[in-house]
């Protein structure tokens, strides 16, 4: 069962929520990689502290949403999440956390959040993907003709051979993994203030998606010092809750909610404004 105990139930298909009972001190919002659904994320909620609520956006197409139709630009999506998303933002603060595909989701839905006037995040946290403005490096996958296609996912280690190599399962997968793929290679960046939130970098250091110098240059994107965690693991590393990497996460999060704690002892509450 995805859910062990909800606090609350979205009213939107948007929203998979993950909760071991949390008082909503601080939200926690995942974004998933690219052909990944909300599910991608549910082990970490065992492991987050009691005073988080957590949540992980889930794009149509997939999961609980696989009869409804995919979309291919990111604009869209953005625009359909900021709508979405607007009343989860306003009742307590709130960081969010995205990892490849997601993590230029999660840096564009801020932006889009900054320029309406609404609360942003405590925090972005950033992994396996390189500072938005840095141009797409890949050879472009999602327009090639299936076997073409497959062949490059199998260069990416990205997709299980079990999947590739059954039509049934292909045929359900494919698609979503091709529309994903096109948001992130026909995205355009365009310039604008940086953000007002702290950004996180994790790292994994065998990423070949990823390098070093790409991922610093996250620092352009915010007015706030910008941190870097390095870990072992290749591109999905997150997911492999290594010792370390859940010792930094929860270092990351305990230290938001000490904030969050001294602001409301000198009496000031929600998320701040801009």
């Amino acid at each position: 069962m995805i859910q062990d105990k909800i606090t609350t139930t979205p009213n939107t298909p948007w929203l998979m929520p993950f909760s071991r009972g949390g008082n909503g001190r601080l939200n926690l919002f995942f974004f998933p990689h690219a052909g990944g659904g909300a599910s991608a994320f549910y082990q970490w909620s065992h492991v987050l502290p009691q005073e988080i609520t957590s949540y992980a956006i889930q794009l149509p197409g997939r999961e609980t949403r696989l009869r409804e139709p995919l979309h291919h630009e990111l604009s869209t999506v953005i625009d359909l999440l900021a709508g979405e998303l607007r009343p989860y933002l306003e009742n307590a603060p709130f960081i969010f956390w995205g990892h490849s595909m997601g993590a230029l989701l999660a840096f564009e839905l801020v932006r889009r959040l900054q320029q309406d006037g609404q609360p942003w995040p405590q925090r972005l946290l950033v992994s396996g993907y390189n500072a938005p403005q840095i141009p797409y490096a890949d050879p472009k996958i999602h327009h090639l003709p299936e076997g073409d296609f497959i062949t490059a996912l199998e260069g990416l280690n990205g997709t299980p051979e079990a999947v590739l190599q059954d039509a049934e399962l292909r045929e359900l997968v494919l698609p979503i993994v091709r529309a994903d793929f096109q948001l992130v290679e026909t995205y355009a960046h365009e310039e604008a203030e940086p953000l007002p939130c702290p950004i996180t970098v994790l790292d994994g250091v065998a990423d070949d998606k990823t390098n070093e110098a790409d991922l610093k240059e996250w620092q352009q994107q915010s007015t706030q010092a910008l941190e870097l965690f390095a870990f072992p693991g290749d591109h999905f590393f997150l997911y492999d809750l290594q010792p370390k990497l859940i010792s930094t996460v929860l270092y990351l999060l305990n230290r938001q909610l000490q904030d969050i704690r001294i602001t409301l002892m000198n009496g000031r509450t929600g998320s701040p404004s801009p």
